[in-house]
């Protein structure tokens, strides 16, 4: 991601998008001194925050200084004469123009969705007028554009490093991408345009998250509950105490919309009756009277084609990605489509075994299946399948052991060390005691990541992975700083980010125990945290995940695979109890059960895709003027297995496309997939811990970041060009 685009989406910091940070750091791990007050603790230059005096009012006050010191900065590069441009006062200078502001808005954004209030919402809600603002100031700064064109012309650009070149070029092309050359009258609607997205992306996320707030189901008869796992009926027992529901001597159970709370009724509950429930529980998600996006859908969808239209794209689609790898929404959607045209046939092949094995289990001829017993059938039939119950792997799958473990994969392919730090959660106005830092909840701990070979302090990390009502729901990697780059010798200062999840929580003193995706899941993050942490680049504004969006997925999806990997799952699966490995059987049997019904999975993946693409390129004649849950399935119908009830649009709590960076760019998960497994190839032949393997990772893919257009980075690890057809064919769907 450019500084350009940072400056001109000034709420990108709100959805969660990387964030540039030009302070100097400590190039040590210091702890946080037992301080007095920090004049801005939204963006001071210690090397880790102080969560404690980040308040809401502090927010406010720090956000709009950093507003005003943007407008200043942009007024002083706006005023550089021709034969004075250089690139520090132009480029750079516009690059580093934000850092106060970006940073305040970030931790702003993240502590919303870690630790969300109504005065943090009321704190993004009196912003965004102001950063729109900002926004359209350097939008429409015809004297800005001057510069910034006029110094992209001059002799001295040549002589730069390639990087800088390339960042020329991309400031460039983000103020043509982002309407600089628009009439004044255009620029002004722009601004509209903008601030009116602002303000209704946020009430969207604000929707899913008090709607899944909002939906609980309370069990007090465990018949109900029939097929559920001792593990997980004490988890939702304590939760249900917790809330104030039951006893010891008559207990309840608690079901909310977390995943592992929802997600493992519908799979396990033996009891269609709760199942549906949970399922009617899950479709309320922005789905429920004051909570119902569909409106906001509608209204962000005909602003975005607004806006792509007055920037002269045919389609909000082109706009997105025209300078990602896909090249363009018609490539975008081709690529999709061409995926689901190859999977077509095995996808129902899959259907009808799904139907058959239904029929035979009902004792009566199913053609389509309830919503709310598709994953029940579908876990059962894996069992019977594969003789395996994805549970058994719990009990090796503790929490401590789980990350150790991942530590150790990837600290000896990329030649680092990674150490927790100490830390305290304080209150307001509590002193930090001496060796201690900050942290914002006390779940969350901190671990410092260093070079094996040379002891240089990389960077930092955040681990705050269970769930809790103030948390939005998903998993993420949030980079909060990525470290000043290298110079006179020394190396780059260390880069500071977070990584969040809903993963399964202990109940009482017991361990946490993790079920297989909530391995991958974390195992995925922890591929995004390893881009930011051994970034290298020789600008801020190229380091780790600022690469293009439909390749930022490559590292995390490439990561998943040592949870599948014999070599990987040795290291971390151990009995929580006996601390016996686990029994290659079972490794077996999970690594059988890896492609179960793969079509089906691709499919489903494929399916949100495509609804992305569709109605940021043909929202007219698809979706305008149509009830938003019947246009979804009216489209995706071919795609899926038949239904007996139609479901909502996934549109109306799919937060990745309203209010994150995915509009338009869904389909740059299946596209990052398909890298990832033929880049996985070659650990493949070289060894899964090859180390040599390894390093060239990290030097070709992860260190280089954006300073070099992914395609050439592909070419640097892999040799060649990539292998289009590598997913479908490790899954077995293609030879």
């Amino acid at each position: 991601m450019t500084t350009k685009t940072i400056l001109i989406t000034a709420v990108c910091a709100l959805t969660g998008m990387s964030i540039l940070h030009a302070a100097e750091t400590a190039q040590a791990v210091a702890s946080q001194p037992a301080v007095q007050e920090i004049a801005h603790p939204f963006y001071q230059d210690k090397p880790y925050p102080a969560w404690s005096q980040m308040t809401p009012d502090k927010a406010l006050a720090d956000a709009r200084e950093g507003i005003r010191l943007a407008y200043e900065r942009i007024d002083a590069i706006s005023k550089v004469k021709p034969h004075e441009a250089t690139f520090e006062n132009t480029f750079l200078a516009l690059a580093y123009s934000s850092v106060e502001m970006d940073q305040a808005m970030g931790y702003v954004h993240h502590l919303s969705s870690v630790m969300d209030s109504p005065q943090m919402r009321s704190v993004q809600e009196e912003l965004i007028p102001e950063l729109n603002k900002l926004s359209a100031y350097i939008n429409a700064n015809d004297a800005l554009w001057a510069v910034i064109k006029n110094a992209a012309t001059q002799p001295w650009v040549k002589q730069l490093s390639p990087q800088k070149q390339r960042f020329v070029q991309q400031t460039v092309d983000s103020f043509h991408d982002s309407g600089a050359d628009l009439s004044a009258e255009k620029k002004a609607r722009k601004a509209e345009i903008e601030q009116e997205l602002s303000t209704l992306t946020l009430a969207f996320g604000k929707n899913v998250l008090d709607s899944t707030n909002a939906w609980e189901l309370i069990i007090t008869d465990p018949a109900e509950l029939a097929g559920m796992s001792e593990d997980w009926m004490a988890r939702a027992k304590a939760d249900a105490l917790a809330h104030g529901y039951g006893s010891e001597d008559k207990p309840a159970w608690r079901i909310t919309l977390e995943f592992t709370s929802y997600g493992d009724v519908l799979s396990d509950c033996t009891v269609e009756a709760t199942r549906k429930k949970c399922w009617e529980g899950q479709c309320s998600i922005g789905n429920s009277g004051k909570f119902d996006n569909a409106e906001i859908v509608a209204r962000v969808m005909v602003l975005r084609r607004e806006l792509a239209h007055l920037l002269e794209f045919d389609t909000y689609a082109d706009l997105k990605t025209k300078r990602r790898m896909v090249g363009g929404g018609d490539n975008a959607l081709a690529f999709i489509d061409g995926m689901m045209a190859k999977v077509k046939p095995a996808f129902e092949a899959e259907c009808a075994q799904v139907l058959d094995y239904v029929s035979r289990c009902r004792g009566e001829k199913v053609t389509a299946l309830n919503p709310w017993d598709r994953r029940f059938y579908l876990n059962k039939m894996s069992k019977e399948l594969y003789n395996f119950d994805p549970e058994s792997l719990r009990p090796y799958q503790e929490c401590e052991n789980v990350i150790k473990g991942m530590f150790s994969i990837f600290s000896g392919l990329y030649n680092v060390t990674i150490t927790e730090l100490p830390t305290v959660c304080l209150k307001p106005g509590e002193p930090c005691p001496e060796g201690k830092i900050e942290v914002w909840h006390p779940e969350v701990r901190l671990f410092a990541v260093k070079d094996a070979a040379t002891g240089n302090h990389l960077g930092s990390f955040y681990l705050d992975i269970f769930p809790r009502a103030t948390k939005r729901a998903g998993a993420w990697v949030l980079p909060m700083r990525y470290g000043t780059p290298a110079k006179d010798g020394k190396p780059h200062a260390p880069h500071l980010a977070t990584l969040s999840g809903n993963l399964t929580a202990a109940v009482g003193d017991g361990p946490a125990l993790f079920s297989h995706y909530d391995v991958e899941t974390i195992f995925h993050e922890f591929g995004h945290m390893m881009h930011c942490m051994l970034g290298d680049t020789e600008l801020e504004a190229h380091c780790g995940t600022s690469v293009t969006w439909d390749f930022v997925e490559l590292p995390s999806q490439m990561t998943e695979n040592w949870t599948w990997e014999p070599a990987g799952i040795a290291t971390y699966a151990f009995h929580h109890e006996t601390g016996e490995p686990i029994p290659a059987e079972l490794v077996q049997k999970l690594n059988a059960s890896r492609y179960f019904l793969p079509a089906t999975d691709n499919m489903n993946q494929l399916c949100v895709g495509k609804l992305d693409l569709e109605m940021h390129m043909n929202y007219a004649s698809r979706f305008e003027g149509k009830n938003l849950d019947d246009a979804t399935n009216e489209l995706l119908a071919p795609w899926r297995i038949a239904s007996t009830v139609p479901s909502p649009s996934i549109m109306r709590h799919l937060t990745h496309c309203i209010t994150g960076g995915y509009a338009a760019g869904y389909y740059s998960y299946k596209w990052a997939e398909v890298l990832a497994a033929d880049a996985f190839t070659r650990f493949k032949n070289e060894g899964v811990m090859n180390k040599a393997t390894g390093a060239d990772f990290r030097k070709f893919i992860l260190s280089v970041g954006d300073s070099k257009p992914a395609a050439d980075a592909y070419r640097d690890f892999m040799g060649r060009n990539p292998n289009p057809d590598a997913l479908l064919q490790s899954q077995g769907l293609l030879k």
